[in-house]
This record gives structure tokens, C-alpha cells and sequence, in this order.
């Protein structure tokens, strides 16, 4: 429920400022670092919606996109860009990719673990990625460095206590070298 209690957090500093803009600088990095922290536990959600475990729905670019239908909530589609981007990296690492640990698609179902390890993949790029370029198009300077940096500190705390975490954490360090390449 923490993955709520910071999504409307963000939805309300977006709103109270019109997307950062009319709050100033801290009201964007507020902004995106609550969505990123909402981020990171809002794919997990899908087994209280019963969605099943690993909902594509949830464990995929469609929160940040929805986000992106209003500028207001641009700020926090990158943070559910880089937050969900965090989570799918970490899903990389399971014990087995089979049964609860693959992607299910909806009135499909599982999918095969070969294609829930390219689902993920290509989700976390599109995650990180995005989160990146709507992240520079609303800021710049000492605000997007300020909040690159907290976004990463988030990230790196929540890589660190995951199943595979210091494999997921090169990953990640990894895709965001090739980011900023």
C-alpha cells in the first residue's frame, strides 16, 4: 500500500503546482522522487488487484505512459518511469523464471520464461529510458542533477535489499551508462 500512499503524494504536488511548474524546482524533484518511490512497489500491486503475479499490466511502460495523457503528470511518468524501471531490473534475478515468477499477459496468461526475461527487458529499458527523456524535458540543470541523484540513491537502497540485487544493480548501472551515452 506504500506504492499508493506515494503515488498520491505525487499526484498532489503535481497538481498543487501544475506539474512542478508553478511550485518551483523542489516541487518537481518532490514530485519525481515520490513517484519513483511509488514506482518501485507499484508493479506489486497486480496480486492485490488480482491481476496475477506479474501483470503486464503493472510490470510494464503503460503506468508512465498513462501519466503522460496530462502535462501536468509528466513528472510523474518519469518517476514511474524510473521506479518500475528499478523493479523490473530486480525481476531479472528470480530464484526460477517459471509459474509466479513469469509475465502474465491479460486473457492470456503466463507467458514462457523466455519471453517474460525479453518482456522485462525491453520494459526496464523502455522504463529507465523514458523516465530519462521525460526527465530532461522538464528539467534542467542543477534540478534534473538534483533529481537524478535522488532517484539512483532510491533505486540503489531498493536494488540492494532485492533478490539478486547486486546483479540488478550492474544492470541498471549498466543501462544508465548507456543512457547518458
Amino acid at each position: 500500500m506504500s506504492a499508493l500512499m506515494f503515488l498520491l503524494i505525487a499526484v498532489l504536488l503535481a497538481f498543487e503546482t501544475g506539474g512542478g511548474d508553478g511550485g518551483g524546482p523542489w516541487f518537481l524533484i518532490a514530485t519525481v522522487v515520490s513517484a519513483t518511490a511509488a514506482g518501485i512497489r507499484l508493479p506489486d500491486l497486480d496480486s492485490r488487484l488480482r491481476l496475477g503475479h506479474r501483470s503486464a499490466l503493472l510490470h510494464g511502460v503503460l503506468p508512465p505512459f498513462v501519466a503522460l495523457l496530462d502535462h501536468r503528470t509528466w513528472a510523474i511518468a518519469a518517476g514511474l518511469g524510473f521506479g518500475i524501471g528499478f523493479h523490473l531490473v530486480a525481476d531479472l534475478f528470480p530464484g526460477q523464471m517459471r509459474g509466479f515468477a513469469t509475465i502474465k499477459l491479460p486473457l492470456w496468461g503466463a507467458i514462457g520464461a523466455g519471453a517474460s526475461y525479453l518482456w522485462i527487458i525491453a520494459n526496464a529499458a523502455g522504463t529507465l529510458l523514458g523516465g530519462l527523456v521525460v526527465l530532461t524535458s522538464i528539467a534542467d540543470g542543477s534540478v534534473l542533477a538534483i533529481a537524478l541523484v535522488a532517484v539512483s540513491l532510491l533505486g540503489v537502497a531498493y536494488l540492494l535489499r532485492a533478490e539478486g540485487g547486486l546483479w540488478a544493480l550492474m544492470l541498471f548501472a549498466i543501462l544508465g551508462w548507456l543512457a547518458t551515452r
